[in-house]
């Protein structure tokens, strides 16, 4: 796992990690992965970002549908991969490469 996060992203992140929260998304784990983690990213880059929570239904494009309005105000570049608990584990392999890779921010 990578160490620490660029810190006008890990602000970023964690400020939409809270709004999250107001609109009852109670986050559990949360990583940052892709160009970010790995310190190769750009001006064009996105945010990706996966959150682990028991109040997605397990329908990934439901569950980013339900959190697209925050996404949106806080930063259009953040791309977030819903999860729940039991489908965010080592078993799938791009789980894994986010636990291998990514950097923990929850």
């Amino acid at each position: 796992m990578a160490q620490k996060a660029d810190r006008k992203i890990e602000k970023t992140v964690k400020s939409y990690l809270e709004q999250l929260e107001r609109i009852g998304i109670h986050v559990q784990q949360a990583f940052l992965f892709g160009s970010y983690a790995s310190g190769k990213h750009d001006e064009w880059s996105d945010i990706d970002l996966a959150i682990v929570s028991n109040d997605f239904a397990g329908n990934r494009f439901e569950d980013r549908n339900k959190i697209r309005k925050i996404t949106l105000q806080v930063n259009s570049d953040i791309s977030p991969m819903p999860y729940r608990p039991e489908d965010f584990n080592d078993s799938d392999y791009f789980v894994k490469e986010i636990l291998e890779t990514g950097i923990r921010i929850v």
